[in-house]
């Protein structure tokens, strides 16, 4: 995990000298959306996206979300936000990427965080990727996203929505119904699949190799809920399903 990414695709600066652990999970979080298109149809490319939270995880996710040809429009954190609703270029994302303080955004116009958290849930967008503290997504915040283009939710927070339940509490299970969500076991996997890589057996150790692993796990996971139900919705449900069987 502490690893010093040497690959350059896979890191924002070679000379800061991010680690496997900075950049895994947020990696897994775009992966994630990237194969949703690409199993259950369409491109990521050219879709506007949606960050919550910008420590280690939605930083990430931004990142590589842009690199893939995503627009993200909109950024909120802990201490506010930005917006554009064009679309940040991917030099602006590994700009913000490279000038946050520890794990908070830093930019020259931050929108407040008041301000921006009346604004950018009625920012229209198909992805949203809610990477921050747990139990934050409120069900009016996700019916405004939806009413404005939702396609698909890649969980980096466990248990984003603001459920008291850990599983499938009511505002979980409405959205499942409603747009694609990729639960967090599956999006969020890559710190847990860095360990389960090394341990299983020897194995290639250079960047392409560890993060490909993690790539290769969530596509499967969601080759195997597609292949249960091609449905759009409920993939959480399915998932869950094929989860618990696998642990009986």
């Amino acid at each position: 995990m502490i690893k010093v990414l040497e690959d350059e695709s896979l890191s924002p600066s070679v000379a800061k000298k991010y680690t496997v652990a900075d950049m895994i999970t947020g990696y897994g979080v775009a992966e994630a959306v990237r194969h949703y298109y690409d199993i259950y149809g369409g491109s990521v490319k050219g879709k506007r996206a949606i960050v919550q939270g910008f420590g280690n995880v939605g930083s990430a996710a931004a990142y590589y979300l842009a690199q893939m040809g995503a627009k993200v429009v909109g950024i909120i954190d802990r201490v506010g936000g930005v917006i554009k609703e064009e679309g940040f270029t991917f030099e602006e994302i590994q700009d913000y990427f490279l000038a946050k303080d520890g794990n908070t955004l830093v930019a020259e116009h931050m929108i407040p965080f008041e301000e921006i958290n009346t604004r950018i849930w009625n920012l229209p967008c198909e992805i949203f990727a809610p990477c921050a503290a747990s139990r934050l997504v409120q069900q009016d915040q996700i019916n405004k996203m939806i009413d404005t283009g939702l396609e698909v939710i890649s969980c980096g927070a466990n248990v984003p929505f603001a459920d008291p339940e850990i599983f499938f509490g009511a505002i979980m299970e409405d959205t499942d119904k409603k747009v694609s969500l990729i639960p967090d076991f599956i999006s969020n996997c890559g710190m847990a699949r860095v360990f389960a890589y090394f341990m299983e057996r020897r194995v290639e150790m250079s960047d392409q190799a560890i993060f490909e692993d993690t790539s290769n796990t969530i596509k499967k996971a969601l080759q195997r809920t597609f292949a249960r139900s091609a449905s759009k919705t409920k993939i959480s449900e399915t998932a869950f399903e094929i989860a618990l069987k696998e642990l009986m």
